[in-house]
């Protein structure tokens, strides 16, 4: 569930991506063949997609999906999970 709204997650074969959200379809797709360790890390940047265009970030003027998600995956969630680890 996000933001209220189910979306499921499929395993399939997909070239050229680790992963895809197809807002229309409410899915997530990841590849069939994704290395174990690169599960959680695709599963949370298509939540992240799927977040933006349920919140309509996406449909706005002038607006960088990739780049935003991209940030966040890749500089707010190390930070927040090395402040997690440092609570446990």
């Amino acid at each position: 569930m996000i933001a209220g709204q189910r979306i499921k997650i499929h395993k399939t074969e997909l070239e050229g991506c680790y992963g895809q959200y197809l807002h229309e379809k409410r899915i997530i797709q990841l590849h069939n063949k994704l290395p174990e360790h690169e599960i959680i890390p695709t599963l949370r940047h298509e939540m992240l997609h799927a977040a933006f265009h349920i919140a309509g970030i996406s449909f706005c003027e002038n607006f960088e999906e990739e780049a935003c998600v991209r940030c966040i995956d890749e500089v707010f969630f190390p930070a927040y999970e090395r402040i997690l680890k440092r609570l446990k």
